[in-house]
């Protein structure tokens, strides 16, 4: 990839920086300690909540495989430097009486400690000085304050991924009556290369309340329990965050200056919901089924264990990998227990079987600085191996077997992305399942049997959930459609399109459309209903997709986010233009009124030049 070919000169340049480095300590201990953010900082008397926060440096270890790493951090006055720093939790009308003792050599900022809605200006702590600020909570929310050090009053988010990355703590306004239990995380990333912090081999440590997988904390809930989180984005990247094996409602989002309650008409079922830099989520869920689930990152720079193999090996040795360590970063374990009167699910008649091969493709090779591997792609039934691999069409409430065969030279898995069904069948190797019977790896030359019955019609995806980055950049991905009993699938009416990169270099390699860069006209007729099925399939970043005519979006009507109808409030009529991140998929209505030209257009966003288009001829 483009970012490994920088890597060597970025860290040459950083060794001129004038900015300190940051010492790594291999056998220091490390001091600043994880927060799971469930105890409440301060000591709230009389309405007025009086704390007094203190900044300090130590050593901190994101994940055991990692050194300790020299860092900034948040105390509350007599306890021990933690990240996310104190939780600050109070109610709605809350009097906040907060004062700062920075113990650094240089001058501090804090965003985030005032009233909300709006901004302010931060607050400055001089170096080894002290800072007060007092302000009233008005408006329940999920927010959060965070520090900059050795810059400006202007620095931004983004530019916080060094020493400072870390000063950052979760700020909740809880209603003024009956506030339900929730569990709070806030999304952290040390990694800089001007300011002199080297994790691994350049992608940086991703953490969840101060740890990164496989040292994030494990959640245990029981099946049918509601599930209450809260989410903040303390970086400047964008997180599309995936559930396996159920789905969850978005109940508000928020930018850190307001917090957007979505009413219950709003709220749709997604399965994967993008972060943007900053941002905050609040969401509900109820595991449907028992065994262990995750939630994590569907960016797979995010998610991968690079740090743990030299870039050579990614490919070669990734199987070698400890059971717990082929992932890596934002990843939360979920163990779901059954319900006490939990009735097994019935098997009916009727099974369809299918055969899904795993393969390479002949003459196609990817190389890129440092990795090179082989174009891989399923093959369904007798058919061709394809990246993507044929759309497999399944029908609603009847059971599916599929016999999955791999005859590449490594270890694999396939995950039925967005599908509700058993965890051993989930395709998480050395993860799914539950302690009896755990999901195995794929070996070369090896057989695995999924099995499970789709409850809801809808837009899916099957992909590898094992070396995902390598596996999936190189062709392990496509389409899964699933429809109602005795509607079959019309190709020429229902069309589906796989949204995908061309190979390892996320940076350069061709955006594609159903595999290809240019597609032969397809066409529609006029005045018809035709459905729009986007699958987005990249490995790390968003598509912007349009259905346009004289370079303007057309109208369609929105049907399905993540396969789930949407709610009537939502299955709205708009501009033909969304953007789409990895997880997810879209179903839009697109009825072509007059006969003539339209162009379907997906173009790479933060990418140079990568763009994918179909001509659509509407026929009268």
């Amino acid at each position: 990839m483009y970012w490994r070919s920088i890597l060597f000169a970025t860290l040459l340049l950083a060794a001129c920086t004038s900015r300190p480095q940051a010492d790594v300590q291999r056998t220091a201990p490390a001091n600043v300690q994880a927060n799971d953010n469930r105890t409440a900082a301060g000591v709230l008397r009389n309405g007025v909540l009086t704390l007094h926060l203190e900044t300090g440096e130590d050593l901190w270890q994101p994940e055991r495989s990692l050194p300790p790493y020299r860092v900034l951090a948040f105390a509350e006055a007599g306890k021990a430097l933690s990240t996310p720093g104190p939780l600050i939790r109070i109610r709605e009308g809350t009097v906040v009486d907060v004062s700062i003792r920075n113990r650094l050599a240089g001058d501090l900022f804090v965003h985030g400690l005032h009233e909300r809605p709006g901004m302010s200006p931060p607050l400055r702590v001089p170096a080894r000085g002290k800072a007060t600020v007092r302000f009233r909570a008005t408006r329940a929310g999920t927010y959060y304050y965070w520090g900059t050090y050795w810059g400006t009053v202007d620095d931004a988010l983004d530019e916080r991924e060094g020493r400072d990355s870390q000063l950052t703590g979760a700020f909740i306004v809880d209603p003024p009556t009956s506030a339900q239990p929730d569990r709070v995380f806030v999304i952290g990333r040390l990694g800089s290369t001007s300011d002199g912090v080297h994790v691994g081999n350049g992608l940086g440590a991703w953490v969840i309340n101060g740890q990164s997988w496989p040292d994030t904390e494990r959640l245990t809930y029981r099946v049918g329990e509601t599930v209450r989180w809260r989410w903040i984005n303390a970086t400047g990247h964008r997180h599309p965050m995936h559930l396996h094996g159920t789905y969850f409602r978005v109940t508000s989002t928020g930018d850190n200056a307001h917090d957007v309650p979505r009413a219950a008409d709003q709220r749709s079922l997604v399965v994967t919901q993008a972060m943007q830099p900053g941002s905050t989520m609040s969401l509900t869920w109820s595991p449907a089924k028992p065994g262990n689930w995750l939630f994590h990152c569907h960016n797979l720079f995010h998610v991968m264990p690079d740090n743990r193999l030299p870039v050579p090996n990614w490919y070669e040795e990734y199987a070698t990998l400890p059971h717990d360590q082929h992932m890596a970063g934002l990843v939360l374990g979920i163990h779901a227990l059954a319900a006490a009167d939990e009735m097994p699910d019935e098997v009916s008649a009727g099974v369809r079987r299918i055969a899904l091969r795993i393969g390479e493709r002949p003459g196609v090779r990817y190389e890129t600085p440092g990795l090179g591997a082989p174009g891989l792609g399923y093959a369904v039934d007798s058919g061709p191996v394809t990246a993507p691999g044929s759309t497999i069409v399944l029908e609603r409430n009847r059971p599916v077997e599929i016999t999955i065969a791999s005859a590449i030279t490594h270890a694999t898995a396939v995950h039925w992305h967005g599908i509700e069904l058993d965890s051993y069948y989930d395709g998480v190797p050395h993860w799914g399942g539950d302690a009896r019977n755990v999901t195995p790896t794929i070996e070369p030359g090896g057989t695995f049997i999924a099995r499970f019955t789709p409850p809801r019609a809808g837009t899916f995806i099957y992909h590898t959930h094992f070396n995902d980055y390598v596996q999936l950049a190189t062709g392990l991905y496509g389409a899964l459609l699933v429809v109602d009993p005795g509607h079959a699938f019309q190709p020429d009416i229902d069309h589906v399109f796989v949204i995908s990169q061309d190979g390892l270099d996320d940076q350069r390699d061709a955006l594609l459309l159903n595999g290809a860069i240019e597609l032969p006209p397809m066409p529609l007729r006029a005045g018809h209903k035709h459905r729009f099925r986007f699958v987005g399939i990249t490995a790390s970043l968003s598509a912007r997709v349009r259905l346009l005519r004289d370079d303007e979006p057309v109208v369609w009507r929105s049907l399905a986010k993540d396969g789930a109808d949407l709610p009537e409030a939502l299955a709205l009529s708009s501009r033909a233009d969304v953007e789409i991140y990895p997880g997810e998929t879209y179903d839009f209505e697109v009825v072509a009124e007059e006969p003539g030209p339209l162009r379907l257009e997906a173009v790479m966003q933060r990418a140079a030049g990568q763009r994918a288009s179909l001509p659509v001829i509407v026929e009268p």
